[in-house]
């Protein structure tokens, strides 16, 4: 059985090579870890490296011939599975809760952030007239200002409340890193937006 993974969402540079993953096992271990973990996120590296990050905070992975580490559906009887992992899966929806009571986990940068990520910046269309523009992020019309003070001034769109035609996030940076290349707003990373 697989379960659904959340996008790696980070900061950093992410190579090209690089792949994010959408599903992996349930639970996961490596053979010097004391409990089971459960996947949060996946990378692959290479054509056998995979790399899980757990709800927890752990990473689990290394070479899958190798057999750097373990994956299973259910863990042996009487084997310990770290609770953090187990309790935000089940909160974020990626399995039934364990104790039976309604949970609610909701991880940050995977929902469309409520401001534009384009607000207060260069990325927008401006209209005849100069005092309207069409923001490349989201579509929505908004009013131009100058803003920045006297030592960082410049001309930009508002801060708005995300449009409906928001672009599709990066799968490592989401809408973090926003730029325009060849007419169209990507990440800055290069890598093109997932569905």
């Amino acid at each position: 059985m697989t379960v659904a993974l959340l996008p790696p969402v980070t900061g950093s540079s992410v190579s090209l090579d690089i792949e994010a993953l959408t599903t992996g096992p349930r639970f996961v271990r490596t053979r010097g870890m004391s409990r089971w973990h459960r996947p949060r996120s996946g990378t692959r590296h290479a054509p056998d490296r995979v790399v899980y990050g757990c709800w927890c905070g752990y990473g689990v992975g290394g070479s899958e011939r190798a057999g750097a580490f373990l994956a299973v559906d259910e863990p042996p009887a009487g084997e310990l599975v770290c609770g953090t992992c187990e309790g935000r899966a089940a909160g974020a929806g990626q399995d039934d809760s364990p104790t039976g009571r309604p949970l609610l986990f909701e991880p940050r940068h995977v929902a469309p952030p409520k401001n534009c990520p384009a607000s207060r910046s260069s990325l927008y269309e401006e209209l005849p007239g100069g005092r309207v523009g069409r923001c490349l992020a989201c579509g929505d019309l908004q009013p131009l200002r100058a803003m920045g003070g006297p030592y960082n001034s410049r001309y930009a769109i508002v801060q708005h409340r995300t449009g409906a035609a928001l672009v599709a996030p990066c799968p490592f940076h989401r809408w973090r890193y926003l730029t325009v290349r060849t007419g169209r707003v990507v990440c800055d990373c290069g890598r093109e937006p997932t569905p």
